[in-house]
């Protein structure tokens, strides 16, 4: 029984209802169809066949009274001229008798009064008519005018029992006309109040079923949205509404988890911001003793070895030179090593904050800052920046140039004066910047590599350095937004290209 009763769905329950609704008015308007074809039925009867039938019998009865009086005026005056309303008579009572035998069926009840009526005309004529037609014509008198009377007189009973019976009929039709047309009355009022019935019905049941059971979920929903998460929704209604109710509750408890998990990882990122605090922290205090506490001993020990290698340097074997040698090269170099990994570090720690400035001064600076290596190798700088602008730290952008410009003096082809050409242009809402050289070039399997601290392609005795040029110039864009990478170049040497934020007052020619 339970099962059976989950089964019935709000939809079920609707179409059921619609079904045995739909039924009460087909049997309805079948019962007004019947009803009123019988009272149209009864109608056409009535107007078509039984009035125009009396109508027949009445032209019937005048015609026999036209042949009565014509036959009496011809008896009485034996003057010709009256038997022509005897002759139209007859004629007219050939009319009416067919019209009769038309509208009268064989089955009806006036039936058996029509044949009546034609028996006593029979009588009448051959009885009385015809021999006073003769008599007269003749001169003798057979037949007497009161017997002529007496057959006529049961002419006109005959014929008021035929009206009589066409009347009956009549009041029939009439009756059944009215029985139907009540009957149409009843059926349309019951049906109205069947109609109202099922409209309060229906509503009460969509009250019951749909309307509370959704406002109750509406307001498990609210309290739930309202932050009560941990608050389960109960399912109300018929199964299809349950479903909903059950399918609300799902998603509650899927948004619980989602919430508790975005609570767990908010926990887990604010203890990551705390490692990642302590680790800055620990890198700030390694950053301060890496430019106090090991440079200062560095510098003693290259102090000491140059030292050494001014007062003691005549004194020592070739071996004991180059050991020293290698000694202050050591030092010299660890000194590079520490400042550049400062250096690298301290981007994106201390920045003074972003501000729009003019590409072409900051590139200008960076020349300007190589203006020693530029003389001494000759370098030419083409550089077509105006109206751009680029927002950003200006120190670090002048570090990043000055690294760029820097890396394309230095690995220039032998005997040849560099030649270096920086060009800007929109991309993605961000400024693109390549700086081309016509340099020694970079090789294509080596485009990710030399972007990572500490690889170099080249030996220390062929170019100094420490490794940690191009990783700082991907720290510096990226700490701007930007990205970075090679391209091919135009001028047969290294395109370095990157992007970075462009100005809102910036040129966009």
């Amino acid at each position: 029984m339970l099962r059976l009763r989950s089964a019935w769905t709000l939809s079920r329950r609707l179409r059921a209802a619609l079904l045995s609704f739909s039924a009460l008015l087909v049997l309805a308007v079948v019962a007004i169809a019947l009803a009123l074809r019988q009272a149209d039925r009864a109608l056409t009867d009535q107007t078509s066949r039984i009035l125009p039938a009396r109508t027949a019998a009445s032209q019937l009865l005048t015609s026999l009274v036209d042949q009565e009086t014509g036959l009496r005026g011809y008896a009485i005056t034996h003057d010709r001229t009256f038997l022509q309303p005897y002759q139209d008579g007859v004629a007219a009572q050939r009319v009416a008798r067919a019209q009769l035998d038309t509208f009268i069926r064989s089955a009806d009840a006036a039936r058996l009064e029509l044949l009546t009526v034609d028996a006593a005309i029979t009588a009448w004529q051959q009885e009385y008519a015809e021999l006073r037609l003769r008599d007269v014509l003749s001169g003798s008198s057979t037949t007497t005018i009161d017997f002529g009377r007496d057959l006529f007189t049961a002419v006109r009973s005959s014929n008021a029992r035929l009206d009589a019976a066409l009347s009956a009929e009549a009041r029939t039709a009439q009756h059944q006309a009215d029985r139907d047309r009540l009957l149409v009355v009843v059926v349309l009022g019951v049906t109205a109040l069947v109609v109202a019935a099922a409209v309060v019905g229906l509503q009460r049941a969509l009250r019951t079923n749909v309307v509370l059971p959704m406002r109750r979920l509406g307001e498990q929903v609210a309290v739930v949205s309202g932050g009560a998460y941990d608050r389960a929704i109960e399912p109300l209604g018929p199964p299809d509404l349950r479903e909903v109710g059950e399918g609300v509750e799902s998603m509650r408890r899927a948004l619980a988890q989602a919430l508790a998990d975005v609570e767990e990882r908010e926990r887990t990122i604010t203890r990551r911001a705390a490692e990642l605090a302590r680790s800055n922290a620990d890198l700030e205090q390694f950053a301060y003793v890496a430019s106090h506490d090991l440079q200062e001993p560095l510098r003693k020990v290259a102090s000491f070895c140059q030292a050494l290698e001014q007062r003691y340097g005549g004194t020592f074997d070739e071996r004991g030179e180059t050991y020293l040698a290698f000694a202050v090269d050591g030092a010299k170099r660890m000194q590079v090593l520490i400042r550049d990994l400062l250096t690298f570090s301290r981007v994106g720690r201390t920045s003074v904050g972003f501000a729009p400035m003019a590409l072409a001064d900051v590139v200008e600076r960076a020349w300007t800052g190589l203006d020693a290596r530029v003389v001494e190798s000759g370098a030419e700088l083409e550089a077509d920046l105006r109206g751009r602008e680029v927002v950003g730290d200006a120190s670090l952008l002048e570090m990043l140039f000055s690294n760029l410009l820097g890396n394309a003096i230095k690995y220039r082809r032998p005997a040849t004066a560099p030649r270096i050409r920086v060009t800007a242009g929109l991309e993605d809402e961000c400024l693109r910047i390549d700086v081309d050289d016509d340099g020694i070039g970079i090789p294509e399997e080596y485009a990710e590599k030399v972007f990572v601290i500490f690889q170099r392609l080249h030996g220390r005795d062929e170019y100094e350095g420490t490794g940690i040029g191009l990783a700082l110039c991907k720290k510096i864009v990226e700490f701007h937004g930007g990205r970075i990478g090679l391209r091919p170049s135009s001028l047969g040497g290294t395109c370095v290209s990157f992007t970075l934020p462009v100005s809102a007052g910036a040129s966009r020619g």
